[in-house]
Order: structure tokens, then C-alpha cells, then sequence
């Protein structure tokens, strides 16, 4: 019982120390591949490839007529 109170103490204690390490190595895309060869830029205020006034609802498509 003794070792295995000793094994979760310190499982928890690697994932805290684990979390707190990959916290501070975390980068938005515009901030870590920033090189001359990517077009990665910050989003805020920009607008996507489909344009500005792009809702995200795909307009459902035209019921061909019948002859």
C-alpha cells in the first residue's frame, strides 16, 4: 500500500511539473513560425480566405427543376 501511495504522489507531481513546463513552452502559430517562407499572421482583425462577411452557413444548393 506504502508504494503504491508513493507512485500516484508521484505520477501527480510529474503531470503538475509536466503541465507547468508545457505551459510556458506554448506559442500561438503566428508567433512560433515566423520565417519568410510562411504567411502565418495573427488573426485578430483579419479576415479569412472566403471573406470578411463569411457567416460560416453554407447556403443549401438549388433543387434542379423538373421537365
Amino acid at each position: 500500500m506504502k508504494a503504491f501511495i508513493i507512485a500516484l504522489v508521484v505520477a501527480v507531481a510529474i503531470g503538475t511539473l509536466a503541465a507547468m513546463l508545457l505551459n510556458q513552452q506554448q506559442r500561438f502559430a503566428y508567433q512560433a513560425f515566423t520565417t519568410s517562407g510562411t504567411r502565418v499572421s495573427d488573426p485578430a482583425g483579419h479576415s479569412n480566405l472566403v471573406g470578411p462577411h463569411w457567416n460560416g452557413v453554407t447556403p443549401d444548393p438549388e433543387k434542379p427543376s423538373k421537365s
